[in-house]
């Protein structure tokens, strides 16, 4: 019996109307934008230029890889370094972070890939491959586990680290692709269950990530080739960057039931987003942890492009420095935070800062341009001529020095004879 108390469940309130009410109100609140709007300075590496980067699963902890191939571990709160080593000979393309934070998953141009312990900066594991890897992913649920793209090299590889470590391939129905069809990105599903393909033609392959076996393959409205896939970690949305400049969001629902139609199904995406002006091509895709934004980075531009999530509008535009080329770009996990890498510098963009001097000071007074200011008669002087007598008196007594040095015996405590008392 719940009584008077509050609680929820299975997204129903049960209480009193009063609380209902302050419950929907709290609900119906506007806590402001959630999304980025300024520029508030960059992190230095000090030595290097940054390539990538990747927050761990809190957002405490930034990973930046270098194209000196070392590896930097940022505090997010001071945006100092913690840790610091050489991980390879190259720069670095990809970087991964296990799901306790206590592992890395680096890649290469020198056709290496590494776990390494960040607490220590110890390698786990070393394993060399024949071409460059251009992406590199832990299972969200399982560090032992991950995905391994390389260039020109399809299908990817699920790479199992364990002693002896050995790999598995991804194989693709011969029915399904042709010899044209090559894989261009991968990635697995929030919970780490499928791995999700993109092929050069426009087709999204999806397989179960213990069997590798085929569970469905749909085909986009576009046979352009998709260069990225994200997928965010508190939604159920695939994103996928394509090669005609369109950014497409999906339910992942509708891509795994839609095998009920049979495969090779044309799917339509919930919304599509783009730049409609300058057409601009797009470096990178990344959104909020939620899903409610996506952020599009230009690959010939340090611009970043902000839509709605709901309904794909447009709501602003981040402009860097001109000239310079976008590298990688990140969303923070739980604030309204992205990163972006341009010319070798991280940049960090926030919200607009706004003081409120008010939420200290009741009494304080905001104003929006310089007010001369009347003085009173005798607000600033030591002593007021015109006060009166009473006035006067009360300030005489507020001036009594305490003493703070010496030590008293507090007389209430003290029996008759400590304090001089005579009994009669």
């Amino acid at each position: 019996m719940l009584n008077d108390s509050f609680s929820v469940k299975q997204g129903f309130f049960f209480g009193s109307d009063q609380e209902m009410l302050n419950a929907a109100e709290l609900l119906e609140r506007n806590f402001g934008v959630q999304f980025p709007e300024e520029l508030d300075g960059t992190i230095d590496l000090q030595t290097g230029s940054a390539n990538c980067c990747k927050f761990n699963r809190w957002g405490t902890l930034v990973a930046v890889g270098a194209t000196d191939g070392r590896i930097y571990i940022f505090d997010f709160l001071t945006r100092g370094i913690v840790k610091t080593w050489n991980a390879h000979s190259l720069p670095i393309t990809s970087l991964s972070w296990s799901r306790d934070g206590r592992r890395l998953l680096t890649a290469a141009a020198d056709n290496n890939l590494m776990v390494w312990d960040v607490l220590t900066a110890t390698k786990i594991h070393s394993i060399k491959y024949h071409h460059m890897i251009t992406f590199a992913m832990f299972n969200p649920r399982n560090d032992k586990h991950a995905l391994v793209l390389q260039l020109n090299s399809s299908p990817p590889l699920l790479q199992v680290f364990e002693n002896p470590p050995y790999q598995k391939a991804i194989v693709c129905d011969v029915p399904l692709l042709s010899n044209e069809d090559t894989v261009q990105c991968v990635s697995y599903d929030r919970k780490g269950r499928y791995i999700i393909t993109g092929t050069n033609k426009g087709k999204l392959i999806i397989y179960d990530a213990k069997t590798l076996k085929m569970v469905n393959w749909v085909k986009q409205n576009s046979t352009q080739s998709i260069k990225q896939i994200f997928v965010p970690m508190k939604c159920n949305s695939v994103l996928t960057n394509t090669g005609d400049r369109v950014i497409r969001s999906y339910n992942f629902d509708d891509l795994i039931n839609l095998s009920k139609c049979g495969k090779g199904t044309m799917v339509e995406a919930k919304y599509k987003v783009q730049d409609m002006v300058n057409k601009a091509a797009w470096r990178a895709v990344c959104t909020d942890s939620d899903g409610y934004y996506i952020c599009g980075a230009t690959t010939k531009s340090h611009s970043l492009y902000v839509w709605d999530g709901s309904s794909g509008a447009l709501i602003k535009i981040l402009h860097g420095t001109k000239g310079e080329t976008l590298n990688d770009v990140q969303w923070h996990p739980t604030r309204p935070v992205i990163l972006s890498i341009a010319a070798g510098i991280i940049s960090v963009w926030t919200q607009a800062h706004v003081e409120n001097w008010s939420a200290f000071a009741p009494d304080f007074t905001e104003l929006d341009e310089n007010v001369k200011y009347v003085e009173k008669e005798g607000e600033f002087d030591l002593q007021d001529e015109d006060a009166d007598q009473e006035e006067k008196k009360q300030d005489q007594d507020l001036d009594v020095e305490i003493d703070v040095v010496h030590l008293k015996p507090e007389e209430m405590m003290c029996s008759s004879d400590e304090v001089g008392i005579e009994l009669a």
